[in-house]
């Protein structure tokens, strides 16, 4: 997991996180996650600012994703990162895609809850509600999930990412301060939710943070890894750069959906309420 500060110039930001990227890889890293919308900062703290729409490009022809295929090729290491997708006029997305070890592009997520909370959370302004309906990605190393951020809050994307094969679920992610209630310090039930969803699910969950402080607010990192018993398993610094490494384990895997068995004792059928 990268966890970075971003600043205002774009390419330096890209530059800064491939060379975390590259020195991840040579401490063993086969999986890479980038943070949302890591190539630059967090423009969505400013209400229909229209000139940041001009930093979204097309899904995979775009030139951050060709530079994510040749880095995935470059490491030969599975890479998830995150980006500003461009459509047409009207439709942007917030965009999580995932790069086979040998570049090749597997596919996308697009973030599917789009947040609205003043200030600094005006996601309603720039993304489309995604259309992706959450898939799992079957990589060289493991079968993925990359919802993004708002998403990681709903155990019902992670109870779709099992449902449909994953192992592990990454979520790249954007969050820290609440500047109108500067007394709240969400670090813990962000991680608390995530570690439940590992559990409820027996599965692994990643999130991938950003850190540093833009303008008038700030992110806390924390990034994290859990294992299916909802133990982390690594954790990044608050408020500190660090690529953060994290070994998985498919007999963990095994193990625990042996011993919990929540899925042989699910009862669909009376569940209609949910809808």
């Amino acid at each position: 997991l990268i966890q970075m500060a971003m600043g205002d110039d774009r390419e330096a930001n890209v530059e800064k996180a491939f060379a975390m990227a590259r020195q991840a890889r040579e401490s063993g890293a086969e999986l890479i996650v980038f943070p949302e919308l890591f190539s630059g900062v967090y423009f969505c703290k400013y209400p229909a600012a229209e000139r940041f729409n001009a930093w979204a490009e097309p899904v995979p022809g775009g030139p951050l994703s060709r530079r994510l295929a040749a880095l995935a090729a470059e490491l030969e290491a599975v890479i998830v990162g995150s980006i500003f997708e461009y459509v047409q006029d009207g439709f942007y997305f917030n965009t999580a895609v995932v790069f086979e070890r040998d570049g090749s592009f597997l596919g996308r997520s697009r973030k599917m809850h789009i947040p609205e909370t003043s200030p600094g959370w005006h996601e309603k302004y720039y993304f489309t509600p995604g259309d992706t309906d959450y898939p799992v990605f079957r990589t060289s190393l493991i079968d993925l999930a990359a919802p993004t951020c708002w998403d990681q809050w709903y155990p019902e994307v992670a109870r779709l990412a099992y449902l449909k094969g994953a192992q592990l679920i990454v979520y790249p992610t954007c969050i820290g301060d609440e500047p109108g209630h500067p007394e709240i310090d969400s670090s813990e039930p962000w991680q608390m939710v995530m570690r439940g969803h590992a559990v409820a699910n027996c599965l692994y969950v990643a999130a991938c943070n950003r850190v540093g402080f833009e303008d008038f607010q700030g992110y806390y990192g924390r990034s994290f890894v859990a294992d299916p018993d909802g133990t982390k398993i690594a954790e990044a610094p608050r408020g500190e750069e660090q690529g953060l490494l994290a070994e998985l384990s498919r007999e963990k895997l095994r193990a625990s959906r042996n011993l919990a068995q929540y899925f042989r004792d699910r009862r669909p059928e009376t569940y209609g309420g949910l809808l």
